[in-house]
C-alpha cells in the first residue's frame, strides 16, 4: 500500500465518511465513471501512471476479488481510496493466496492512518474464510511511509532491516511478483521493480524520508534509493493468524494510547 499514514498528525483533516464499494458487481459504465472520479483525486496523491494503467491496477481483471473503500469529507467529495485485491497463485503444487492493494489519501488528510483498518479487514476475511491456505501481503512499496507502516505494525516483514531473509521468502517473493506486471528495474536486485508511481509527499513525509536514524527508513532508502523516480521494493507480509493478531494489537494500542493522551484533564 502507498501512501499509508505515519503516525497521529493533530493537523490532518479527518475523512468524515466512507462508503464500501464491490468494484466485481460494477457494470462498465459504472467502472468508467469511479475510474473517472479516482483518476482525478490519484492524480493529487501520485504522479506517473496513466488513466489505463491505474485503470488496470485497480479495477484488476485478474482477481478473483476486488473491493474499494472511497474515503469522502464533510461535504462527500472523495479525499482517498483504498483497493484491495485477491489473487490465487499455484507454486510447487500448493496454492496460495495474495492480498495486493493501492491506497492514497489527498495530502491534506493523510496522518490518521485512515486506510489502514479497511486493508486489515480484507485480510481478515479472506483468512476466515481460507483458514488453511496460505495467505500473504505481496507489495512494490514506492514509498518510506508505506514501508514504515508494514514495520510499524507487523512482526514480520521481508525483506527488513536486521533481519536477514530466508531463502525460502526471497524465492516466494520472486515468484509471486514475476507473475505480475512489474519488470525489475535491475536484474541484480529483483527485489526493486519499476512502478512508476512517484507520490506527490507531504512535508511531513519530506521529513520522514530523511530521517534515515530510524532502522526501517533507513533500510527502505539503502535498499530502493529511486523511490522518488517510481521504484517500488518487492515487500511479502505473510498473512499468519500471530502476525495478523500483533499487528492489530499494535495499532489498537496506538489508538488506545492517542486517545488518552488527547483526553482533557478533569478538575
Amino acid at each position: 500500500m502507498s501512501n499509508a499514514d505515519l503516525s497521529a498528525d493533530a493537523s490532518a483533516k479527518s475523512v468524515s465518511r466512507h462508503d464500501t464499494i464491490d468494484l466485481d458487481r460494477l457494470d462498465q459504465a459504472q467502472r468508467t465513471a469511479l475510474g473517472d472520479t479516482l483518476y482525478v483525486l490519484h492524480q493529487k496523491i501520485f504522479r506517473g501512471p496513466d488513466k489505463a494503467h491505474f485503470f488496470n491496477h485497480v479495477f484488476s481483471p485478474d482477481a478473483e476479488r476486488n473491493m474499494l473503500r472511497l474515503y469522502l469529507d464533510e461535504t462527500g467529495a472523495p479525499v482517498g481510496y483504498c483497493a484491495v485485491h485477491r489473487f490465487r497463485r499455484h507454486l510447487a503444487d500448493q496454492a496460495c493466496l495474495v492480498i495486493r492493494a493501492e491506497a492514497g489519501l489527498d495530502p491534506d488528510f493523510r496522518g490518521r492512518s485512515s486506510t489502514y483498518w479497511f486493508g486489515m479487514i480484507r485480510a481478515l476475511r479472506t483468512k476466515l474464510r481460507h483458514p488453511f491456505t496460505p495467505l500473504y501481503y505481496l507489495g512494490t512499496l514506492v514509498h518510506t511511509s508505506s514501508y514504515h507502516l508494514f514495520c510499524k505494525y507487523f512482526p514480520l516483514v521481508y525483506p527488513s532491516a536486521g533481519r536477514p531473509m530466508p531463502e525460502q521468502m526471497r524465492a516466494l517473493a520472486l515468484n509471486l511478483i514475476e507473475s505480475f506486471d512489474s519488470p525489475a528495474v535491475d536484474p541484480a536486485d529483483p527485489l526493486v521493480r519499476d512502478v512508476g508511481w512517484i507520490t506527490i509527499e507531504t512535508p511531513q513525509e519530506t521529513r520522514l524520508s530523511r530521517q534515515n536514524h530510524r532502522p526501517d527508513i533507513a533500510y527502505f532508502l539503502e535498499r530502493n534509493p529511486g523511490f522518488a523516480r517510481g521504484h517500488g521494493l518487492v515487500v511479502l507480509v505473510p498473512l499468519s493468524w500471530s502476525n495478523l493478531f500483533a499487528a492489530i494489537g499494535r495499532r489498537l494500542r496506538e489508538v488506545i494510547g492517542l486517545k488518552l493522551t488527547r483526553r482533557p484533564e478533569r478538575l
